[in-house]
């Protein structure tokens, strides 16, 4: 994949690492957001500058 290509700042749920992760309530509670993976709440979330960081997160939670 180009450089130009490459994912950037990649928001994911703080608990399971999912990008699937979504306002919660529309916002109206504050700003909370919900994973659509495990439905975990919480106004923390994780960003990871590119797909590689992403991946090499998800390996060092897998392995421990």
């Amino acid at each position: 994949m180009s450089k130009d290509k490459q994912l950037k700042n990649i928001e994911v749920c703080s608990n399971c690492f999912s990008p699937r992760i979504v306002p919660y309530m529309g916002y109206e509670t504050g700003k909370r957001f919900i994973c659509q993976d495990c439905d975990h709440i919480s106004v923390v979330t994780i960003i990871f500058e590119t797909l590689d960081e992403l991946v090499k997160a998800l390996k060092h939670k897998r392995d421990g």
